[in-house]
């Protein structure tokens, strides 16, 4: 009896140290590389602000979501700002192009974004966001 209580702890213990046993979140926040480096302010639902760079929407450089039926992507170089507003399973998205005119889309909510502030890495769930201000390409730094 008292042998099978320690080959349990010592496997117990064996995948603790190998990782298997890691409850916690990860430790580095992995930022896909995206094909252009686009700097924004992100304002959260807490109302925390935040400036990035090497933004990105699901690791790409455009807004995808639905206008009516139609499934669209809008490319960051095109969007001024975009305020969002959680509603039950979706996130409507009030998009302001830089030509001045505005769609509202439909996204999903667990999208991800991602940045580099001057400080962390940032993954945010769109339904967190609040609104982001888009400042255009950013210069690439060695």
């Amino acid at each position: 009896m008292k042998k099978g209580w320690y080959f349990g702890l010592v496997i117990f213990i064996w995948f603790f140290i190998v990782g298997m046993g890691d409850i916690g979140e990860r430790g580095v926040i992995d930022i896909p590389e995206p094909e252009k480096n686009y700097a924004v302010s992100l304002v959260d639902q807490a109302d925390v602000s935040m400036d990035l760079e090497k933004f990105s929407f699901e690791g790409q450089t455009y807004f995808i979501g639905k206008l009516g039926r139609a499934e669209i992507s809008i490319d960051f170089g095109k969007i001024d700002s975009v305020l969002l507003i959680l509603q039950d399973d979706h996130v409507k998205a009030k998009v302001n192009l830089k030509d001045g005119k505005a769609l509202e889309i439909i996204v999903d909510k667990g999208k991800i974004c991602y940045g580099i502030s001057s400080f962390a890495n940032v993954k945010i769930e769109l339904q967190d966001i609040k609104k982001i201000t888009m400042h255009g390409k950013a210069l690439d730094r060695p």
